[in-house]
């Protein structure tokens, strides 16, 4: 599974603030992949394999401009994938039939029993010969002499003893491992890792404390877009203060429970031609129709009952989600009158614009942190990596 959150805080750290649009959240992508290893990998991973994305709120803006960039991304590789030229690569099954193998990489010469198949240094016959190196837990170090199917004759300094082949193999002593110029790179790599250390960025509300509200570089503690949703919510605000912009997420909970409570104290659903009336009683909702109503007038009044139901079952739990509860209320709406509806949609607007802003302030004390790596001799810096979590 594809984690937004994830991929929204790789890229935050790559940008040094979160994208505003999906043309930035990919800028940011091709900066991730670039140079981070971990994040490339994961991502062609799941390009060839078609993984899903898990769900997210969509009332996270960011979090959809990174699903849109990502999701454009992944298709693109993906058809890229797909349009590779297929491998030639021969591979050796027996001494007279030879077959064509994508993906296979040959090591040394093989034979396989019916079927092709990925060979290891392990697999093969040659690493247990005549002149091979092992050492045995009881006999100490010896030499092969002879391998003959499952028996294979050793030389040890007690003397010559006949063990089994599968045994023998496990005791080989790979003369590769103990390369010096491995422990030379490990040794390396330590020091390289022991240089390391995280290095802070400003976030966005500290560079607007030291902007000052400057006109010509301050960008704001809110986007533009958050800014947007507010003002067609009926709030005017100011996006360079802090303390106004936390008073009115503070807000928040209150005009949740004032629209739960108006969804929960409606008793009666009237349609909107006065033939089809629903009474709410305890449990059940009592329906009357007019003799002249219509069909469409009646599925009305059933439907906006069953939403009302829906909708007093999801505002009882907590983390509900607006998107959801629009859908619910466009089909109650049919059974309110006009003044109700539209009290409860503006007091629903309120609410997803509150909720992208306490987001947006969230993301905005957030710093990136990135690990950077020096050089012994000079200090020089030669790597950097995002750090997440």
């Amino acid at each position: 599974m594809i984690s937004t959150a994830i991929w929204s805080s790789r890229i935050q750290a790559a940008l040094g603030r979160e994208p505003r649009s999906v043309q930035e959240a990919l800028e940011g992508l091709r900066v991730v992949l670039k140079g981070d290893e971990v994040s490339k990998e994961e991502f062609f991973q799941a390009a060839r394999e078609g993984e899903r994305f898990e769900r997210f709120s969509r009332d996270d803006q960011v979090a959809l401009i990174v699903w849109a960039a990502l999701k454009e991304a992944l298709e693109k590789t993906r058809k890229r994938l797909d349009q590779e030229t297929p491998s030639t690569l021969v591979v050796r099954k027996d001494d007279s039939v030879k077959e064509e193998v994508r993906g296979v990489k040959p090591v040394g010469t093989w034979k396989g029993p019916d079927r092709v198949y990925d060979v290891y240094l392990w697999d093969l016959k040659d690493t247990l010969r005549k002149g091979v190196q092992v050492r045995h837990p009881q006999y100490g170090s010896g030499y092969v002499q002879a391998v003959e199917g499952h028996t294979t004759t050793v030389r040890f300094a007690c003397g010559t003893k006949k063990l089994h082949t599968r045994a023998v193999r496990s005791m080989v002593v790979r003369r590769d491992w103990e390369d010096r110029r491995v422990a030379d790179a490990k040794g390396w790599l330590e020091r390289f890792l022991a240089s390391a250390e995280e290095v802070r960025g400003m976030s966005r509300l500290e560079r607007e404390d030291e902007l000052a509200g400057n006109p010509h570089f301050s960008e704001g503690i809110i986007s533009e877009e958050v800014r947007g949703y507010l003002e067609r919510a009926g709030y005017r605000v100011d996006p360079h203060n802090l303390e106004e912009l936390a008073s009115l997420v503070d807000s928040l909970p209150a005009r949740e429970e004032k629209f739960k409570e108006g969804v929960l104290g409606i008793t009666i659903l009237r349609t909107r031609d006065g033939k089809a009336v629903g009474f709410r009683k305890p449990g059940l909702w009592e329906t009357k129709v007019a003799p002249d109503a219509e069909q469409e007038s009646f599925a009305a009044l059933i439907e906006a009952q069953g939403a009302h139901t829906v909708l007093a079952e999801m505002l009882q739990g907590e983390g509900w989600s607006v998107s959801e509860v629009r859908a619910h209320l466009s089909k109650l709406a049919k059974a309110l009158s006009p003044a109700d509806a539209k009290r409860l949609f503006g007091l629903l607007q309120e609410i997803a614009a509150l909720r992208r802003l306490k987001v947006e302030l969230h993301r905005a004390g957030f710093s990136p942190v990135r690990a950077v790596a020096y050089r012994d001799s000079s200090g020089e810096v030669v790597y950097t990596a995002p750090v997440y979590g």
